[in-house]
């Protein structure tokens, strides 16, 4: 990690500050797909909104993981990328939903001697263990089946968010960076 970058993290709603942490990438940023208690609270109190609507306006593709990296939900943005419907993620493994190769193995997804090493799993784990945000993390993804697998390149963000975790796909794409819809 370079040194000297900070990333500030800020409510997309009312603008406040909600802390800071090293930047991965040795720049200065700011990260907006965070959500403060109070805008939190008048967003859903009474069931104004559901969360897969709010995560809608954040506009870039988001799921909602959890301690298990079992995904919750999808915004839009993230179930065109992944080409699924809310059913095939609504409470998922985060293998399946991704269609990682490795998940497609009897221990399902997990539970492989390959999921120690699955950048998108740890960086899920580590942040909803610690609370620590992640930015713009490469991860490498083996899709579809181990016979004939598919290389995707992704970068990856994540933040906690109460007992949950977001995970935003900031790049999503083959081995030649080309992206894949």
């Amino acid at each position: 990690m370079a040194e000297g970058g900070v990333m500030k993290r800020i409510c997309a709603w009312c603008g406040k500050e909600l802390g800071t942490a090293l930047s991965e990438t040795g720049h200065d940023e700011v990260i907006t797909h965070g959500i403060c208690e109070t805008c939190a609270g008048s967003l859903f109190s009474g069931a104004r909104t559901t969360l897969r609507s709010f995560l809608d306006t954040l506009g870039v593709p988001v799921v909602v993981a959890n301690g298990a990296a079992t995904i919750n939900t999808a915004n839009s943005a993230a179930l065109a990328l992944l080409r699924k419907d809310a059913a095939d993620v609504d409470g998922t493994k985060s293998g399946d939903v991704f269609e990682c190769a490795f998940a497609a193995l009897p221990q399902g997804c997990g539970q492989t001697i390959h999921c120690s090493g699955c950048m998108i799993r740890n960086t899920v784990m580590d942040t909803y263990r610690t609370g620590n945000s992640h930015l713009k993390c490469p991860a490498t993804l083996k899709r579809g089946t181990l016979a004939q697998p598919e290389h995707i390149d992704l970068l990856i963000s994540t933040e906690k968010q109460g007992d949950v975790v977001l995970l935003r796909i900031d790049r999503m794409g083959d081995e030649d960076g080309e992206k894949v819809t």
